[in-house]
């Protein structure tokens, strides 16, 4: 007798390589046994290209859900500038602390969305699952995607 045992693992946010996979400019993941991170960047010769409605449809088909935006420049950026987030702390200290640095286009639109993954602070001392974060720059020919998960910096 013969037994085929097959295992299926879902690698989180990696629908995102889906969108317009011939505009990624950037593909990085880490998945490690206590979580991990997604990012992926687009980019466009077109302006107007990713529209903030399309990034909200794939998103919300793919069980991400919109939870705040905020426009923002990434040189003024402060944590007074943001209070009017509904988010949690520690979703946007994730987003502050883990994303922000790498921006280095001034004028963004920052889309945060609930996805069905956990992020854990080290020592379990907050937790958020508004861990999936969509930039997309002002002429909308840049967007960019991170995703974190399990136990964050």
């Amino acid at each position: 007798m013969t037994i085929f045992t097959s295992s299926c693992s879902i690698s989180p946010a990696s629908f995102w390589e889906e969108f317009h996979k011939n505009l990624i400019t950037v593909k990085n993941s880490d998945q490690g046994p206590w979580g991990g991170h997604r990012e992926i960047s687009w980019k466009s010769k077109t302006g107007n290209f990713f529209t903030s409605q399309k990034v909200i449809d794939f998103a919300d088909k793919n069980e991400w859900k919109l939870v705040d935006s905020i426009s923002f420049s990434a040189d003024t950026l402060t944590r007074n500038s943001i209070i009017e987030l509904k988010n949690d702390d520690y979703s946007i200290d994730i987003f502050r602390h883990e994303i922000l640095s790498k921006l280095t286009v001034k004028d963004n639109k920052l889309f945060v969305f609930k996805t069905n993954w956990l992020a854990v602070e080290p020592g379990n001392a907050r937790e958020t699952f508004e861990n999936g974060f969509a930039v997309l720059n002002s002429d909308k020919t840049e967007l960019k995607i991170y995703h974190l998960w399990g136990e964050c910096p």
